[in-house]
């Protein structure tokens, strides 16, 4: 069956070389998925999106006919759009499934889809009916067929002007409300320009565009606000601009970092801190709780928990983490943020009348204009970030690539986790609610949950986490965190101590 490439079928989402797919994949695929949402899901129409990249328009033309033929009803935007425009597009038809046509920040060959049950339920491995992406492969590999062609009827459909107009409502930001700021948006061609360009003109922001036209071909390099070759120039450009306040996305936008006047980052942890007690007031008093990712730096976990707040550490996984929302959403979660510059919330269906329910899903556009709101109205509070950053040492998270013995991932850990308990480490495996965080948190100094009395004044703190990543082949990955230099080196060294082992034995390599 390696000839099938069973390998996109991802732990959160399909996605593989564009190469890798031939005609006959492809159409193998299609009728897979369009048996498993009509005879699995029951559901009675779909919606489809794609992004920018050069092979998606054949494949979201390949599903609205197959999900047509299985006798869906297809609402279908054909143009570029954002992952976040698309779950907008989705609350719109709640009863529908859906198929978003992207693979993110990934580089131009690769192809992917996202996908959604009807009420905007999240489809990941052993997530969904059935199990989710594991039926599909199933189905995938049994070469189910759709059968008689049953002609449902495709509606091509856009929300642009709606998305935009509920976003600037629900982050409090009124036409020309944020006049007087300076404001640079680097899209790396990726998908979501329009819906930001277009918000924060219509809120009065001085702004300068980078990259704003969709491309495919990603000329920037690969569109990823974390490489550096893709974002050094925009880093350049917030130098020598005189900006407030920066944002860079990925290949559908859905990823938002944050950039400081001189170019730096700011973490998104910390830009949580500063931005939850606003969200928190659009559900008037009823939720408290907000979800940090296993690589929040303790400092913002603080920081959010001095705001009278709740903050559970979550595992990583986007449709991981939208599930858990959107599961305790009646027990008080209300956001969520990841280190790799992710923001999630339950969204309101209807801003004025909270009992229509919630969605748990992303959007750059509200939350990049809530940050610039904040900002204007408190800069003290981005410096006071700034500082509270540059206080802080990390080695950001780096792999270890083991393809040559991936069966031995979890030894690796292992003995990583071993050697921090036989040092002290408070060892954190669980989420708050006992179930598996698919990660391993080594705390030294540092309190297993933050409350509003927590304090890291004059305490030297070190912070471990491990994992085996969920989105590429084979792939550990470390990252050590300190208030203190030397610390943070010490502790990244014993890592590397054990890792250096079986890179030279050959069954690894960095």
């Amino acid at each position: 069956m390696e000839n099938l490439v069973l390998s996109m079928f991802k732990t959160y989402d399909i996605r593989t070389k564009q190469e890798n797919l031939d005609d006959c994949l492809k159409n193998r695929l299609y009728n897979a998925l369009a048996v498993y949402y009509r005879d699995i899901v029951k559901a009675k129409s779909i919606v489809i999106g794609r992004d920018t990249r050069l092979y998606v328009p054949e494949i979201a033309q390949g599903l609205a006919q197959a999900m047509s033929q299985a006798g869906l009803q297809v609402y279908l935007n054909p143009l570029p759009i954002s992952t976040c425009q698309f779950y907008f597009t989705c609350m719109q038809h709640r009863d529908s499934a859906g198929i978003m046509v992207t693979a993110s920040h990934n580089p131009k060959e690769y192809v992917g889809m996202k996908l959604m049950a009807p009420q905007l339920q999240p489809i990941a491995f052993q997530y969904g009916p059935e199990g989710g992406i594991a039926k599909i492969k199933e189905l995938y590999i049994n070469n189910s067929q759709i059968g008689e062609d049953k002609h449902g009827k495709v509606t091509v459909i856009n929300y642009l002007d709606r998305f935009i107009s509920y976003s600037m409502k629900i982050a409090g930001v009124k036409d020309r409300d944020l006049a007087g700021l300076k404001i640079m948006l680097e899209f790396l061609n990726g998908s979501a320009g329009a819906e930001l360009a277009l918000a924060f003109q219509r809120a009065g922001a001085d702004v300068d565009f980078r990259n704003i036209v969709p491309d495919g071909f990603f000329r920037m390099g690969d569109p990823n606000p974390i490489i550096e070759s893709s974002i050094a120039p925009a880093r350049v450009q917030m130098k020598e601009g005189n900006y407030d306040i920066g944002f860079c996305f990925d290949g559908d936008g859905d990823r938002m970092d944050i950039m400081a006047a001189n170019g730096q980052q700011i973490v998104p942890g910390l830009n949580m801190a500063i931005i939850c007690e606003k969200i928190k007031d659009i559900y008037k008093g009823t939720k408290n709780v907000v979800y940090a990712d296993v690589k929040a730096i303790p400092t913002s976990l603080c920081e959010i928990a001095k705001k009278g707040l709740e903050v559970h550490i979550i595992r990583n996984g986007h449709s991981f983490i939208k599930g858990k929302l959107r599961d305790n959403c009646d027990n008080g979660y209300f956001a969520a943020e990841e280190e790799s510059a992710h923001y999630y919330m339950n969204f309101p269906f209807d801003p004025d009348d909270l009992s229509q329910g919630y969605a748990a899903v992303e959007s750059t556009l509200f939350f990049a204009l809530l940050t610039a709101r904040c900002y204007k109205e408190n800069p003290k509070a981005y410096e006071r970030a700034f500082e509270i950053q540059n206080s802080i040492y990390r080695f950001r998270e780096w792999p270890l690539h083991c393809e040559a013995a991936p069966e031995r991932m979890q030894s690796y850990m292992d003995e990583v986790e071993a050697k921090m308990a036989s040092l002290g480490a408070v060892i954190i495996k669980d989420m708050d609610d006992g179930s598996d965080l698919d990660a391993c948190l080594m705390r030294f100094n540092l309190p297993k949950r933050f409350d509003a009395s927590s304090s890291l004044d004059g305490k030297t703190w070190v912070q471990v986490s491990q994992r085996i990543s969920r989105s590429e082949d084979a792939m550990c990955r470390w990252e050590v965190v300190s208030n203190d230099p030397d610390e943070c080196k010490k502790y990244n060294d014993i890592v590397r101590s054990i890792t250096d082992k079986y890179v030279q034995a050959g069954w690894a390599k960095y």
